[in-house]
């Protein structure tokens, strides 16, 4: 018996010519395959029209939609989009920079029945981009910007140079551009500890950046480079303030030929060993703090304890939880590079992510730098390092 979703093409074509009724069923029968490209992509086609074609349930959990009101930036909605430029059926500017509205947040993969993280899909459509050379300008700049200063910022704070130690710090861009106070917090944790650790002396980015946003190829470059450093450091144990860094070192470089022969953690998942085994203690920091997890190290890395773990060790510190939080956490804004290329959504994701945060206190600890300086552009932030630091002083600022 014929199904009824093909029923109605028996009786459209009961009166048609022998010619029609032929080319109709041709078209009929193959027209899976017109979706695809004719040419080879590096998007994941197949998965890029399941997602184009799901009824877009995560769309209710994605902050740049939320912020923007527009049904073209949900996750969905950009993957059709994507598949009509993959294909060749658009080709405008608008649709173009479409693709980078996303903050790689992953929380539409929380939803997703597929385990898509749009995100991720996105990678392959602007290496696309990238190749037919019709890349939006602000982005080309970050890739210039990038390799000429092999940083994301201007960097403002120069390590001291150390050059032996079983770990190296790897800062990241923002520690070593805005977050000094980062920087010194490992330093007093490190020395508590009686680590001999170890800084890259002229530091690059990780490459994340120009792996998100499709430059594949200068990617490559800057792994590469920071590999090939790390190893002849010959540290045992890489330690990131940044989730990003420790994401791309454990998760992306093994991914794309370019594994490290070392332990990579988290410096949320260093303090917490140290804690652990009693080698560091903390003293006072009596306040009431709320936990922000920053999308990467939650989502990403599955790291959502050892944060909790360290400021519930930490006497005098009341800690807070947001309603949205661990898995279901909310982006500050900043991530996927969005903040530089559509600077007004990321500011409009961070505030509402900063009053969600402030219902529950005053004082906002996170684990990511980049974090840190969105959700503390008009208010008190700290990083989990800070804390542990400052308790070990004299517990107060």
């Amino acid at each position: 018996m014929m199904s009824r979703k093909y029923a109605w093409v028996k009786d459209a074509l009961s009166h048609a010519s022998l010619s029609t009724k032929v080319r109709a069923m041709k078209h009929f029968m193959m027209g899976k395959k017109e979706y695809l490209p004719k040419r080879k992509t590096a998007a994941d086609m197949d998965a890029v029209i399941k997602c184009a074609l799901c009824p877009n349930m995560c769309k209710f959990d994605c902050p740049v939609l939320e912020a923007e009101k527009n049904e073209a930036v949900s996750p969905s909605g950009k993957m059709r989009i994507a598949h009509f430029i993959e294909t060749g059926r658009l080709e405008t500017r608008d649709a173009v920079e479409l693709m980078y509205h996303c903050c790689t947040c992953d929380a539409c993969r929380e939803w997703c029945p597929f385990d898509f993280s749009v995100g991720d899909l996105l990678k392959g459509v602007r290496r696309d981009i990238v190749i037919s050379h019709t890349v939006p300008e602000e982005v080309s700049r970050l890739r210039d910007h990038l390799e000429q200063t092999h940083t994301m910022d201007e960097r403002t704070y120069a390590p001291d140079g150390r050059k032996n130690g079983d770990i190296l710090y790897f800062m990241g861009c923002t520690v070593l551009s805005e977050g000094r106070a980062i920087a010194e917090a490992m330093d007093a944790i490190f020395r508590a500890a009686g680590e001999e650790y170890a800084v890259m002396e002229d530091e690059w980015c990780c490459g994340a950046p120009l792996h998100n946003l499709g430059f594949f190829d200068e990617f490559h470059t800057f792994a590469r480079h920071v590999a090939e450093k790390i190893g002849e450091s010959g540290c045992r144990t890489v330690v990131c303030s940044c989730p990003t860094c420790a994401h791309t070192f454990k998760n992306l470089y093994p991914e794309t030929g370019h594994p490290l022969q070392v332990e990579v953690l988290h410096a949320t998942e260093y303090i917490s060993r140290m804690l652990d085994e009693g080698i560091i203690t903390p003293g006072k920091f009596e306040r009431e703090c709320v936990y922000h997890d920053p999308c990467t190290l939650a989502r990403k890395l599955g790291i959502t304890e050892e944060p909790r773990a360290v400021l519930k060790g930490i006497p005098g510190l009341q800690l807070r939880e947001p309603h949205f939080s661990r898995n279901h956490t909310r982006c500050c804004g900043r991530g996927g590079q969005l903040w530089r290329t559509n600077p007004r959504v990321a500011e409009s994701i961070t505030e509402k992510r900063r009053e969600e945060l402030e219902e529950h206190a005053a004082c906002i600890v996170t684990a990511c730098p980049t974090c840190r300086e969105a959700l503390g552009a008009h208010g008190e932030v700290y990083d989990v390092s800070e804390i542990v630091a400052l308790s070990m002083g004299d517990g107060n600022e």
